[in-house]
């Protein structure tokens, strides 16, 4: 038996300890250097579910019989009698207006059969179908109301309802008329509670001035205020509407007076505006179009003679003035046109002159032996013309400088009523033949206006109340616009930040105009420097740059920066560019002019991206969204695998961007990269999936949509025709030949709540008013008070304006 000593014992344990210290260390290693699990390929999609076996139950037979005799039953309409005190409304709360027989019998047949969870969901939907058998919309309605009574109904059948009892034209009129008054009421409120809120911060000493002047605008504001509102346009349209609908109602009678009265006011409205305009033109001196604008107003007129009699006489007063300026100005016309004849012995000279002149090219003088026989021989009567024959050729051989000197001359010797001067005078006054005569007048008209803004605001060019005498608008607000002048050196200071009007735009469209009527023009830089400067200042660097080109010893250091920003503000563009071809001819673009600067570079690379990731559609659906509406993630929608929404990155996780429909058959779906967060850019994997599948995609959204707008108004979608195209031939299987145009291309994005609106959507207050802190540097106003919240207006006022 071999003994082992105790040093021997020692060294043999160390070996086997730094033995098992290496092996855990190299585990430890293989562990950190090995990936955590993640969803393979194949696994992201679970295999496509075979349909449910179904088989119709007594229920299902029962609403099939409905169904079909509600589509074949006749339309039927709710009998009247006059003599009936009873209104439809009332009898059909009772249930007293049948339907078609056969439609009955079924309904009264799905209502025997054996109550069951998802028989209670299906007899609001069945006496919905039978109320829609009925021809009279006041019963169909009247139907639908007593149905929204009744307890535990489907939230989608329920928005639906409402929709149809909100759709009655004599109700929505109702509204209307009250949303009128509604605005007066608030108008009336909020005249009386700001200036005696404000007073509460400024002191009770100026609240009787406050309201005052709070109650004098109030007042000054009804001149702003049409005969007939917007309120009463619509719901005098939709009082006309349902009566070309269904003219024989038991509501005619009442609805006809209504309409009429209503009628003769939207005639004063429209009249009134023409009226308006009309006296606008007439002042600014265009007779023509006084006339035009007064003939208008009379004939909208015309049809009620007996009406509207004093607005009549102001049309005509109008349309009888501006007749008298049109023959005046046609006399003044005539008379200076009455010009000096030419002598019978030069006609014949000036009539060779006249030809050799319009034969002659552009830039050349052989005219000058004709022209010193003809002042030979016409002496000082030929003077004028002599002139004026010099001016146009240099005007035509592009030395504006001289052209307008010698017709400066022409107009300072011209007699009165001269021909020559009279041409001479409308040449230079004319803004194309004369453009920088233009743009010095327009400049200085620019210097005046902004100098007037910078003092008085706003207030320099209009009032609150144009409809009112000039002296009494301008009365009324005299407070306002006394503390603006006081305040003109603030607003001075904050201008750079609160932005100004574009005083300057009238002389840049003229020295635009200079530069391509006289390329060579004497006073070509002169106008470039303005222009370049004008550019600049706009933040417009594209055109500043092509301005720098022809300015002579321009910096090269400031060129190269105009070059950055140039780039920089093109490629900025091209992120609210919808369509690919159009973001690609940009950035081609940029790169192309630009190659050596970094905004140039950037869009060559961003042009490759977007060419390389290409596809026919680019519908997006957000992990959001899909968390929101499981069914469009799960077996009846794309069928992804529930790891991949589960939170956790260790075996794989759905990126926040989510899946995107890339037309045809193929989806991406984006993964958290690995070793990633949710931040980094995802990790894409491309599958071609089957028909079944996407039909199911297209289904599920659809539904899903459709669920989420009537349930919740704020989560409905804007609608978006490349993406229903697809999404309903994806439903029908006739995806299979993509369809690459840019302009069948979609890049509509499916998003939560959450993203659309934030953390917390706001929602409307449930008291009628909202508490005001409001402030003022104009007027260095300040004060809290409730302010009452007017109707809102609905989605086609637009079309009431």
């Amino acid at each position: 038996m071999q003994i082992v000593s105790t040093a021997d014992q020692q060294r043999l344990r160390g070996r086997v300890g730094r033995t098992a210290g290496l092996l855990l260390l190299l585990a430890l290693c293989s562990a950190c250097l090995t990936p955590p699990p993640t969803v393979v390929v194949d696994d992201l999609l679970e295999p496509v579910a075979p349909p449910d076996r179904w088989l119709p139950t007594a229920a299902d037979l029962g609403a099939a019989r409905l169904a079909r005799a509600s589509l074949i039953a006749r339309t039927t309409t709710a009998p009247t009698d006059p003599n009936d005190e009873r209104s439809v409304e009332v009898r059909a709360s009772k249930g007293e207006i049948p339907s078609t027989p056969a439609v009955e019998f079924a309904l009264s047949d799905l209502e025997a059969t054996d109550a069951s969870r998802d028989q209670e969901k299906l007899i609001p939907l069945a006496i919905d179908l039978r109320n829609a058998t009925l021809d009279n919309p006041i019963a169909y309605r009247a139907m639908s109301r007593t149905l929204r009574k009744r307890w535990g109904l489907d939230p989608r059948l329920e928005m639906r309802l409402d929709r149809t009892i909100d759709d009655d034209p004599v109700r929505l009129a109702k509204r209307r008329v009250f949303d009128g008054w509604h605005k007066l009421w608030a108008r009336t409120f909020n005249a009386i509670a700001q200036p005696l809120g404000s007073s509460w911060i400024t002191g009770f000493v100026l609240a009787p001035y406050q309201l005052a002047n709070s109650v004098i605008h109030y007042f000054a504001d009804f001149s702003n205020m049409e005969p007939l509102s917007m309120t009463g346009r619509q719901a005098l349209t939709l009082r006309k509407d349902f009566l070309r609908a269904h003219p024989d109602t038991e509501l005619t009678e009442k609805l006809e007076p209504k309409i009429a009265k209503a009628q003769i006011k939207l005639e004063k409205t429209l009249a009134l505006r023409r009226v308006r305009a009309a006296e606008d033109a007439l002042d600014a001196n265009i007779a023509e179009l006084a006339r035009h604008q007064a003939s208008v107003a009379l004939s909208i007129l015309r049809a009620h003679p007996e009406k509207n009699g004093r607005l009549r006489k102001r049309a005509r007063k109008v349309e009888e003035r501006s007749a008298e300026k049109i023959a005046e100005s046609t006399r003044k016309r005539l008379e200076s046109l009455e010009a000096r004849p030419a002598q019978p012995a030069l006609q014949p000279m000036e009539r060779e002159l006249a030809i050799r002149l319009l034969r002659m090219p552009k830039g050349t003088n052989e005219v000058s032996l004709e022209l010193a026989e003809y002042r030979e021989l016409a002496g000082d009567a030929g003077e004028g013309r002599e002139e004026f024959v010099q001016a146009m050729l240099e005007h035509e051989a592009d030395r504006d400088f001289g052209a307008r000197m010698r017709l400066k001359k022409i107009i300072s010797q011209a007699p009165k009523n001269d021909a020559m001067g009279r041409h001479a005078r409308t040449l230079l006054d004319d803004d194309w033949q004369n453009p920088y005569g233009a743009f010095r007048r327009l400049e200085r008209v620019a210097n005046r206006d902004e100098l007037a803004w910078r003092v008085a605001g706003e207030w320099v060019r209009r009032t609150r109340y144009p409809n009112l005498p000039t002296p009494i608008a301008y009365l009324v607000d005299a407070p306002t616009i006394a503390i603006t002048i006081i305040l003109a050196p603030l607003r001075a200071m904050i201008s750079p930040w609160t932005g100004s009007p574009d005083f300057r735009r009238g002389p840049s469209l003229a020295a635009y105009r200079y530069l391509r009527r006289f390329p060579e023009g004497s006073e070509q830089q002169v106008v470039v420097d303005w222009l370049y400067n004008y550019e600049y200042d706009m933040e417009r660097y594209g055109r500043a740059l092509r301005l720098a080109d022809l300015i002579s010893n321009f910096d090269p250091e400031v060129r190269s920066e105009l070059v950055e920003k140039t780039a920089g503000e093109r490629l900025a563009r091209v992120e609210k560019l919808e369509r690919r071809d159009n973001r690609a001819s940009v950035l081609k673009g940029v790169a192309r002019e630009f190659p050596d600067s970094d905004g140039g570079r950037d869009a060559g690379l961003q042009a490759r991206a977007e060419l390389e990731d290409a596809s026919a559609q680019h519908i997006r659906i957000t992990k959001g969204f899909l968390l929101e509406n499981p069914d469009v993630a799960g077996r009846n929608g794309f069928g992804l695998n529930p790891r991949l929404l589960n939170d956790n990155d260790a075996d794989g996780e759905l990126h926040p961007e989510g899946v995107v429909l890339r037309g045809g058959r193929l989806i991406e779906i984006r993964l958290v990269a690995e070793g990633g967060d949710k931040k980094d850019p995802p990790e894409s994997r491309k599958r071609k999936v089957s028909r079944a599948r996407l039909s199911r995609v297209a289904a599920a959204l659809d539904e899903a949509v459709q669920r989420n707008g009537l349930v919740d108004v704020g989560a409905r979608f804007a609608p978006d025709a490349g993406r229903d195209v697809y999404l309903e031939r994806a439903s029908l299987g006739l995806t299979e030949d993509p369809d690459f145009r840019p302009t069948a291309e979609s890049t509509f994005v499916y998003q939560s709540l959450r993203e659309r609106y934030g953390l917390v959507r706001g929602r409307d207050s449930v008291l009628p008013f909202d508490l005001v802190l409001r402030g003022s540097l104009d007027d260095m106003a300040l004060g809290a008070f409730p302010r009452w919240r007017p109707p809102r207006e609905t989605p086609d006022a637009f079309l009431y304006r």
